[in-house]
C-alpha cells in the first residue's frame, strides 16, 4: 500500500493564531461540553440518549433505544475527537471517558462481531433489512475510524480488536459471492474506514471491499429499489422525491456520474472513499471521476462561503447548476467538513492548489461558522441571510437557527467539528515523496522525519509569513509551500514561480534557513455568476480566504437594501477586543430609506450613508439574534 501521507498527528503542533486557538478551545472546552451532551446532562439541551444505548446494550441499564437510528455516529465521532485530542494533551475526564466507551463497545458486541444499538435494541428490527435507511453501515464507518484513531494514540488493540471482529462479519456478508448480498450502504462512510482500516492491519480484504461498495454504487438492478420492493415499500421518503437514487448516491455507478447530486454529506463522503481508492490501487476512472466532479461541483454548486448543499429543509441535496439561495441555503456544516475531507484527498492525488484554495475557504468559513465562540453551541445549517422574523415563520428555513443552540436532536454536526478542529494538523501539512508540503498557513511547530520547522504568522489577518528550517534531513529535500499569490523568498532571493499553485524547492536545508512571503490579503468585492439569483446585482467582501457578513447588531434592521458603492474605500481594521481579536472592515456604506407604500411607480431616490463595519462571517450570530447578510447591494453612484 502507498506511504500516507499525512503525518504523525503529533508531528504537527498549532501554536496559536486563529486555527490554534479554536483546535485548543476544542480540546479544553468543547470535548468536555460534548461528552455532558451525549450522556444527557446538559439542561435545556435536546437529550442524545446515545451513550445510554450503548450501556443498555452492553447490559449496564435497561430500557429500550431513544433517538435517531444513527445515534451511535455521535459517540464514535465524538471518541475520535477525543483520541486526536489525547495525542497533546492529556485530560482525565477524557481518559476515563475514552476508557469507559472500549469497555462498552467490547460488551455491546455480539458474539459474531456486529454492533448497532438501534437494530440490537428494537423489537422486529433485523440486520441489512434497510441498508437504505437505517445506516447501520454509516454507523460501522463512524466507528471503524474512531477505533483506528484509539490505537493510533493508545497502542491499545484492544478497540481496533473490535473494529476487526466487525470488519470480518463484513467481508463474509458483502460482495459478490453467491452467499453474499450484493448491496452498499446508504449512507457512504463506511467505505473511507474501510480504507483507514486496511492501511492500518496491513489487511487489503477492508480496502477491497471498500472497492467493492464504491464500484457496486449505482448498477442495475439498483439494490435500494429491490430492497424497497421487499419491504412492500409504498411511498419513499420524501427527502428522495425530487432525486430518488441519487439522494442515496445509487442513481449510476460511480465512473460514470458527470455532476454532483444527491445529499451532500454521502456525496462528499463517497468521493472521499474514491479519491482514497484512486490512491491506494492506482484506478484511473476512480480518479478521473473524482477530478470531473470536483469541476463541475467548483464551478456550479459551491457557496462562496466554502459550503455545499442547497436544497433543504429535508434533502440536504445539490440542486440545480446555479441554485446556491442565500436564505435559505442549507451549506451543512457536515458538508463542509467533507469538502475539507475531499479537497485533502485530491492533494494526496495531484499537488494542485486548487484543491488547497478551496480546503482554506471552508474551513475558515463554513466549518468555523458551525461552533460559537464560546465552544458550547452549535450551526447545523449557514446561512448566507438571516431575518430572524421570517426565517421562523418559512416552512422552507425550517431548519436554520437565527443563533447558535447547545445540542441537536440530530446532533451530526457537533461531533464532526470536534474531530476535524482536533485532527487539523493532517490537513495543515503532508508528505511528498521527496519532502514536505504546507497547505495552510498558522502559527505551528513541525517535527518530522528530521525536520524541524517552526512557522510564524497571524494569517488571515496579516500578510506575512515566515518559515524557520531549525533542522532539515540530511542530503537534498524538498519544501513545497502554496504559493497563496505571493513571492517567496530565502534570503532574500526568490524561491521561482509556481507551479500548479507550489512553490518547490528541493536543496539541501541547512538549520537558520528562513523563508518569508507577504500573502496579498486585499479586500475584494466577490460577484457571482448572473444566474445565482440571490447574488443578482450584490457583491460579497473577502479578504484571503475569509468572507464578511453585516449584522443588524452594527447596523439596525432592514439589511436586504444594505450595500456599497463601487468607488467606496474600504479599510481592513484590527479589532483586538473583538472575539479575541479579529480583522472586519470599514468604510462608507448605503441603504435605502423606506418608501411609503408597498409598490410604486417612480424610483425611490431615498438613500441613507451610514458606517459599515463588516464582520467574518464564520463570526456572525455571537453577540445576539439580528438580521445577517453576505451579499451586500453593489450601488453605483
Amino acid at each position: 500500500m502507498p506511504t500516507p501521507t499525512a503525518l504523525p498527528l503529533s508531528s504537527v503542533r498549532l501554536t496559536g493564531g486563529v486555527l490554534g486557538e479554536r483546535v485548543e478551545r476544542v480540546g479544553t472546552v468543547t470535548l468536555l461540553r460534548q461528552w455532558e451532551a451525549l450522556n444527557d446532562r446538559i439542561p435545556g439541551a435536546p437529550p442524545s440518549h446515545a451513550v445510554r444505548n450503548l450501556r443498555i446494550a452492553a447490559g449496564d441499564e435497561t430500557g429500550d433505544f431513544d433517538g435517531l437510528w444513527f445515534q451511535d455516529s455521535d459517540v464514535a465521532k465524538w471518541l475520535e475527537a477525543a483520541c486526536y485530542r489525547a495525542r497533546f494533551a492529556s485530560d482525565p475526564i477524557l481518559t476515563s471517558a475514552m476508557d469507559e466507551l472500549v469497555d462498552l463497545y467490547e460488551r455491546a458486541q455480539e458474539d459474531d462481531g456486529y454492533l448497532h444499538t438501534y437494530t440490537q435494541l428494537t423489537p422486529g428490527a433485523k440486520r441489512w433489512e434497510n441498508l437504505r435507511d437505517y445506516h447501520e453501515l454509516y454507523c460501522f464507518g463512524h466507528f471503524i475510524e474512531a477505533a483506528v484513531a484509539h490505537y493510533d494514540t493508545t497502542g491499545s488493540p484492544r478497540l481496533l480488536a473490535v473494529a476487526t471482529k466487525l470488519a470480518n462479519l463484513l467481508v463474509k456478508t458483502f460482495g459478490a459471492g453467491a452467499d453474499q448480498i450484493r448491496a452498499y450502504p446508504g449512507h457512504p462512510e463506511l467505505e473511507l474506514a474501510l480504507v483507514k482500516l486496511a492501511r492500518a492491519s496491513g489487511d487489503s480484504r477492508y480496502r477491497d471491499l471498500a472497492d467493492f461498495f464504491v464500484r457496486e454504487r449505482g448498477r442495475s438492478p439498483h439494490y435500494f429499489v429491490t430492497e424497497a420492493e421487499r419491504r412492500q415499500e409504498k411511498t419513499p421518503p420524501v427527502w428522495s422525491y425530487y432525486d430518488d437514487q441519487a439522494y442515496w448516491q445509487a442513481h449510476v455507478p460511480v465512473t460514470e456520474q458527470t455532476e454532483p447530486r444527491g445529499h451532500a454529506v454521502r456525496a462528499m463522503y463517497l468521493y472521499c472513499a474514491m479519491a482514497d481508492l484512486a490512491r491506494e490501487t492506482g484506478a484511473t476512472d476512480l480518479r478521473e471521476s473524482c477530478e470531473r466532479l470536483w469541476r463541475e461541483m467548483v464551478a456550479k454548486h459551491l457557496y462562496v462561503i466554502g459550503g455545499v448543499g442547497a436544497d433543504g429543509p429535508g434533502g440536504e441535496n445539490f440542486s440545480e447548476p446555479y441554485d446556491l439561495p442565500d436564505d435559505r441555503s442549507y451549506a451543512e456544516t457536515c458538508a463542509a467538513i467533507g469538502l475539507m475531507m475531499w479537497a485533502r484527498r485530491m492533494l494526496d492525488l495531484s499537488l494542485d492548489a486548487q484543491y488547497a484554495d478551496v480546503m482554506e475557504l471552508a474551513l475558515y468559513n463554513n466549518v468555523l461558522a458551525g461552533l460559537s465562540q464560546d465552544a458550547c453551541h452549535y450551526f447545523y445549517v449557514n446561512p448566507l441571510a438571516v431575518n430572524p422574523g421570517e426565517t421562523r415563520r418559512r416552512y422552507d428555513c425550517k431548519m436554520v437557527k437565527t443563533q447558535r443552540v447547545p445540542w441537536f436532536g440530530c446532533a451530526c454536526c457537533p461531533p464532526n467539528v470536534a474531530r476535524l478542529l482536533s485532527s487539523l494538523g493532517e490537513y495543515a501539512v503532508s508528505r511528498t515523496e521527496t519532502g514536505l508540503a504546507l497547505h495552510l498557513f498558522a502559527p505551528m511547530h513541525l517535527e518530522h522525519a528530521g525536520w524541524k520547522l517552526r512557522v510564524e504568522t497571524e494569517y488571515p489577518w496579516q500578510e506575512s509569513i515566515k518559515i524557520t528550517v531549525e533542522a532539515a534531513p540530511k542530503g537534498e529535500a524538498e519544501l513545497a509551500i502554496r504559493a497563496a499569490r505571493a513571492d517567496w523568498k530565502r534570503a532574500g532571493a526568490s524561491l521561482g514561480e509556481a507551479v500548479d499553485g507550489y512553490v518547490r524547492v528541493s536543496r539541501e536545508w541547512q538549520p537558520g534557513d528562513i523563508i518569508t512571503a507577504d500573502i496579498p490579503l486585499p479586500i475584494e468585492r466577490v460577484r457571482a455568476h448572473p444566474r445565482v439569483t440571490s447574488a443578482a446585482g450584490r457583491i460579497a467582501l473577502a479578504r484571503g480566504p475569509v468572507i464578511y457578513a453585516v449584522e443588524e447588531a452594527d447596523h439596525g434592521p432592514g439589511l436586504p437594501s444594505f450595500g456599497v458603492a463601487r468607488e467606496t474605500e474600504l479599510t481592513p481594521t484590527w479589532e483586538p477586543d473583538a472575539w479575541g481579536g479579529v480583522v472586519t472592515i470599514a468604510g462608507e456604506a448605503m441603504r435605502e430609506t423606506p418608501p411609503e407604500h408597498l409598490y410604486q411607480t417612480t424610483a425611490n431616490a431615498g438613500r441613507e450613508t451610514v458606517p459599515l463595519r463588516a464582520i467574518p462571517y464564520a463570526w456572525w450570530g455571537n453577540h445576539g439574534e439580528g438580521e445577517m447578510r453576505v451579499w451586500l447591494r453593489d450601488y453605483q453612484s
